[in-house]
């Protein structure tokens, strides 16, 4: 008797996905962040190659200018003496380490941009705002201003140089809307579960004891 292969799918939703991402940045920042951003960049190398390569291109002078300022302004025993202060042994340590942690989080955003649309994230970050804002409105508005922050990323020219990246960085989001973005955009009213607030809880609580972990460590 032949037997039929069974595909197991399982659905995750946005609002845990973006939970998974906060997670994902707190451990990045302690004693298990480097192992961590290794995985992950090498994940989304092998599964979503495409969006990390974009993102990375799309950033990589800002991770340039991070990576020299660190191993120029990172005070310690001279690499090169003979050239003076620095760069440091202390600056070079600190740039690769901040470096790979940055890197682990784009890899952790192509992830997440990779599975998720714009309208399901738009969802899920509603489902987590509401909570905190009571009878008030200002999670539609954050969540309007993150889709059309999406839409202009998406569309925005490619930056050339160093002053693209800062005029990409302080671009107007508040005016009228970007052509081709919709000016009007209805979200179902997702609400978080009892299961799902507890799981999120979960993951928090255990990157913040990875984060205290690795500082002891």
């Amino acid at each position: 008797m032949a037997m039929g292969r069974v595909a197991l799918t399982i659905s995750v939703s946005p609002a845990i996905k973006l939970v998974s991402v906060f997670a994902v940045a707190i451990v990045l920042q302690s004693g298990f962040g480097l192992p961590l951003a290794a995985a992950l960049s090498l994940w989304a190398l092998l599964l979503h190659r495409a969006r990390f390569i974009k993102l990375l291109r799309r950033v990589r002078l800002l991770i340039l200018v991070l990576f020299v300022v660190t191993l120029l302004m990172t005070p310690g025993a001279a690499l090169f003496p003979q050239w003076g202060l620095y760069p440091t042994e202390e600056g070079v340590a600190l740039g690769l380490t901040q470096l790979l942690r940055l890197v682990g989080m784009l890899a952790t955003v192509s992830l997440l941009l990779d599975t998720t649309d714009d309208r399901s994230l738009a969802a899920g970050s509603l489902a987590l705002l509401q909570p905190l804002a009571g009878n008030r409105h200002w999670p539609e508005r954050a969540v309007a201003r993150l889709l059309l922050v999406f839409h202009y990323l998406e569309t925005a020219p490619k930056p050339r140089n160093l002053q693209d990246v800062l005029a990409l960085a302080g671009a107007d989001l508040s005016g009228a809307p970007e052509q081709g973005a919709p000016e009007v955009l209805e979200l179902d009213v997702v609400h978080l579960s009892m299961q799902e607030v507890i799981f999120s809880l979960l993951m928090l609580c255990t990157a913040i004891l990875c984060l205290a972990l690795g500082d002891a460590a």
